[in-house]
């Protein structure tokens, strides 16, 4: 269940200080796939200034005396990194609740490693079988990521597994089968539209008119979606983000940045409002002294007129900060 601890922070920073308490760190920018859809990411092999073992524990170590509650570890894909299930574990020695990204290709094998320092675990499957493989570039990949949700539905049934799926042209058609795995496999299924917003880190261009959705295309798949959940499968969009997909367009106030912090795999903060700049980094500026340093505050107030980014996560916190029940509703259900 949803630990009282966590519901109290959550509490505070809402009605108190707006002091984040989730901490999204890419481990690395670098992946074994090459997806279509992947507007940054660098090569399995690239030369990465990422922040070191150590580095990165003396970071969560310093995010929990920060206050943070939760940890995000995403990339990039976060397996690639050797020292990975040792960072999870100090993350979890530090008191912090972690959610893993990953496309699954090393899940299976580094499960044990892993898993047990999670809550929940979240892997894209964009498309069923060999389609799947075609959209992410990577033959194989589908085979290796069922095996390994597979194992961990199986040994560890208590951790949360979370399929998720990117919509675009490549995987139009595939939401149904998506939803039904999802299903399979008892997980939670979300549906995210497709995010353009360049960052100004390990941008890459992609062939947008091949794989990004028209509005209207777009409406239509999120309608798609929101039927599925009707019907009983486990899709976890709200309507209201649902909504915000497709011709309308996606206009909300951004609170996000007041409830959940960014780290670059250099150590970077960036200002997303403006691109590339970065607020400060972790190396050198403890967690704590940047929350409370007028510059991130300008940013988080900057930030709310903001609505560029179409990242379920990003909306559905905002919505939740706004008080919508549904968006509260179901970060409960995914959670608890």
């Amino acid at each position: 269940m949803l630990s009282a601890r966590l519901v109290l922070k959550a509490m505070q920073t809402r009605f108190v200080d707006h002091r984040p308490f989730i901490l999204s760190h890419l481990l690395t920018a670098r992946c074994n796939a090459d997806c279509l859809t992947c507007l940054w990411k660098q090569p399995a092999d690239a030369r990465a200034d990422e922040l070191t073992t150590d580095q990165v524990i003396a970071l969560y170590q310093n995010a929990a005396r920060a206050g943070f509650q939760v940890l995000v570890l995403w990339g990039g894909e976060p397996l690639l990194r050797r020292d990975t299930g040792r960072l999870l574990r100090s993350a979890a020695e530090a008191g912090l609740t972690t959610t893993m990204i990953t496309n699954g290709w090393w899940l299976r094998e580094r499960a044990d490693e892993v898993i047990p320092w999670l809550r929940r675990i979240m892997v894209s499957v964009d498309a069923i079988g060999d389609r799947h493989d075609r959209v992410r570039r990577l033959p194989g990949l589908f085979e290796r990521l069922d095996a390994g949700l597979t194992y961990v539905r199986d040994r560890y049934p208590n951790v949360v597994v979370i399929v998720n799926a990117v919509l675009s042209r490549l995987n139009a058609d595939q939401l149904d089968a998506i939803a039904a795995y999802g299903h399979r496999l008892g997980a939670h299924v979300t549906f995210q539209g497709m995010d353009t917003t360049d960052y100004g880190f390990a941008t890459r261009a992609i062939d947008l008119e091949r794989v990004q959705l028209t509005a209207d295309e777009e409406g239509v798949l999120a309608a798609r979606v929101g039927a599925l959940r009707k019907e009983g499968l486990p899709v976890r969009d709200s309507t209201s983000y649902l909504q915000k997909l497709g011709p309308a367009g996606c206009h909300f106030r951004c609170h996000f940045k007041k409830v959940c912090l960014r780290v670059e795999p250099n150590g970077d903060v960036l200002d997303c409002t403006w691109k590339g700049v970065a607020i400060a980094n972790v190396r050198t500026v403890p967690l704590g002294d940047l929350m409370r340093s007028a510059a991130f505050r300008d940013f988080q107030r900057r930030a709310e007129s903001c609505n560029r980014c179409r990242d379920a996560a990003v909306v559905e916190l905002s919505h939740m900060w706004e008080g919508r029940v549904e968006a509260i509703w179901n970060a409960v259900r995914s959670i608890a």
